[in-house]
């Protein structure tokens, strides 16, 4: 009986537009839940000092300073 079941026909075979439409939803799906889940936990989001991250601050590029001589 195994035999039989392998040796049958494929019943469906996916196509390459049903493989890019699944794909396309998983994407929307993630980056829809990504920024639901962003919005709703903004609150308990600390907020990171500028010293342990010298590139989020504006003027980075502006100075030649070193992050130890900005004490």
């Amino acid at each position: 009986m195994v035999k039989k079941l392998l040796k049958e026909d494929k019943v469906w075979l996916p196509s390459v537009k049903w493989l890019v439409s699944v794909l396309m939803i998983i994407y929307v799906v993630l980056i829809i839940g990504f920024f639901t889940t962003n919005y709703f936990l903004k609150p308990y989001m600390r907020d990171i000092p500028q010293e342990i991250t010298p590139w989020l601050n504006s003027s980075f590029g502006k100075s030649n300073q070193n992050v130890s001589n900005q004490k």
